[in-house]
């Protein structure tokens, strides 16, 4: 039971802590952008010349996640393929849970239907998405 707690505290616990960090820096963003139009504000109440817009980059000099990915070209549809692969996955897991011959696995057989429903659901997404851009 302390292997599995410790599981999931692993896996969740890094996922939480990338969703805090992707919060974090979205309000460091927006507090930035907040002050920008203050200042422009301040600037048009007084008749004074309004500001250079600065640079919406991160201050650090490093590129972001996107500028990085804003030159890649994303093909629309990527559901599909992701689909796709969830499906074939999660159907190959629950056969192989299913054809073990021990009792356990045997019986944990729809754990690998979690899988193929989110392929399935990625096959829906696109379709809802497709008809609605044309």
């Amino acid at each position: 039971m302390d292997g599995l707690l410790f599981t999931l505290f692993w896996v969740f616990g890094w996922v939480l802590l990338l969703i805090l960090i992707w919060h974090l820096k979205g309000r460091r963003r927006e507090r930035r952008l907040e002050m920008i139009h203050k200042e422009r504000m301040m600037a048009m109440e007084k008749g004074i010349p309004l500001p250079e817009l600065p640079e919406f980059a991160e201050p650090s000099g490093r590129s972001t996640v996107a500028e990085a990915v804003g030159g890649i070209r994303i093909n629309p549809r990527w559901p599909l393929g992701l689909g796709a692969v969830f499906v074939m996955v999660g159907a190959g897991t629950s056969l192989a849970l299913w054809l073990t011959p021990e009792h356990d696995p045997h019986n944990a057989w729809p754990v690998g239907l979690v899988a193929v429903f989110f392929g399935i659901g990625l096959f829906l997404h696109y379709l809802l998405t497709r008809t609605a851009t044309r």
